[in-house]
């Protein structure tokens, strides 16, 4: 959604078409600016179906189909009588299928350049037909771009990064203006973790023990329905974690970075159990780095294009001990951590969406018809 944002506000029409889905909560379209803090207008255009949240995964891909083909058929019909140059970009390859069909069908008549968004990689005969005949990839980390070449025959130059963009954040406050909003006046260290929220996140599970290790420090986790932090919290009552602080989801998402600003140190702790993490690269990793606090969070390959010993602090992965540890040095020498801090700082500055989509820009330009 933030990429679209950036996108429009380099003067790009952007349409985001998705399918309808019937579900137990649904944000409205007319809600989509301001639950995603879209600065720009983007359009939206839904494709009705008869999905509920309980369809099963076939009937989601029986209708999605159909939906798309003809989103793609309206596309091509289009194309005919404009001399505008349209990008698809989709980070599920079944979905640009049909698009494909058309290219391969039609050729040049078909004024659409293909860009697959790869989060991760699939060995799979659709996989490897899709990341192959599109214009372009987008992948997320060099990891990524390199085991897709190891499984598909993609040249180098077809690929570019994402790198997990950011936001400019034009407006941050300071720390102490950050803890006014949030209403944190304890002198007790903040640890902070902004993600997904549940007994389900084996990540939430490890950052609960080293509270548990770490009674003198506040641990604040943002995010989650009243069912799951309910959930949440009488997990914590059985472990006897009483320094953990909820507040419960927002759907305003950018009131989430009054926490991270307010933050003593901001951890980022994901497993190889519930993350691909050969090619997984946190969008919040890169959303702690631009706030000048330090960062703790495991090593792993994905992030070594930008995580390195001298903008975060590195923790044994799996280990609440380590962890805690970490959180512990990130607290007690300053020193350490508001240099690492200052270079984290520093590192992101180029990894903004604004910065990241005009890259993309040139390179789509750069792509042969």
């Amino acid at each position: 959604m933030r990429l679209c944002d950036s996108f429009a506000g380099h003067g790009v029409p952007v349409t985001i078409v998705y399918p309808y889905a019937y579900m137990s909560v649904n944000i409205s379209s007319r809600d989509i600016p301001k639950s995603y803090g879209l600065e720009h207008s983007v359009n939206t255009r839904v494709l009705f179906t008869p999905l509920r949240e309980k369809s099963s995964k076939y009937t989601f891909l029986f209708w999605m189909m159909i939906g798309f083909s003809f989103s793609t058929l309206r596309l091509f019909v289009s194309s005919l009588f404009s001399q505008k140059q349209t990008v698809l970009f989709s980070r599920d390859p079944k979905l640009l299928v049909p698009a494909l069909w058309f290219k391969r069908i039609f050729g040049k008549l078909f004024r659409a350049k293909i860009i697959f968004m790869a989060a991760e990689v699939k060995d799979t005969a659709l996989y490897r037909k899709v990341v192959e005949e599109s214009d372009a990839v987008f992948a997320g980390v060099s990891t990524t771009r390199d085991a897709i070449r190891k499984i598909a025959n993609v040249p180098e130059e077809k690929f570019i990064l994402s790198l997990a963009p950011v936001p400019v954040y034009k407006n941050d406050i300071s720390k102490s203006e950050a803890r006014k909003i949030i209403s944190y006046d304890s002198d007790q260290p903040l640890i902070v973790y902004t993600g997904k929220l549940g007994l389900d996140v084996l990540e939430v599970k490890y950052i609960f023990d080293a509270a548990l290790l770490l009674p003198d420090y506040q641990f604040l986790f943002t995010g989650g329905r009243p069912k799951v932090v309910d959930e949440v919290k009488k997990y914590c009552e059985r472990k006897g974690i009483r320094n953990v602080i909820f507040t419960g989801f927002f759907d305003d998402s950018t009131f989430v970075r009054n926490y991270q600003l307010a933050a003593d140190v901001l951890v980022s702790y994901y497993t190889s159990n519930d993350h691909m993490i050969e090619f997984n690269y946190p969008q919040k990793v890169n959303e702690y780095l631009s706030t000048r606090n330090p960062v703790v969070t495991p090593d792993f390959p994905a992030t070594r294009d930008v995580l390195n010993e001298r903008n975060v602090i590195f923790v044994e992965p799996d280990n609440p001990v380590s962890l805690a540890a970490g959180l512990r040095k990130a607290v007690e020498d300053k020193a350490k951590a508001k240099t690492i801090a200052e270079q984290a700082w520093k590192d992101v500055q180029n990894l903004s969406f604004e910065s990241r989509t005009r890259e993309l820009l040139l390179f789509i330009q750069s792509l042969k018809n």
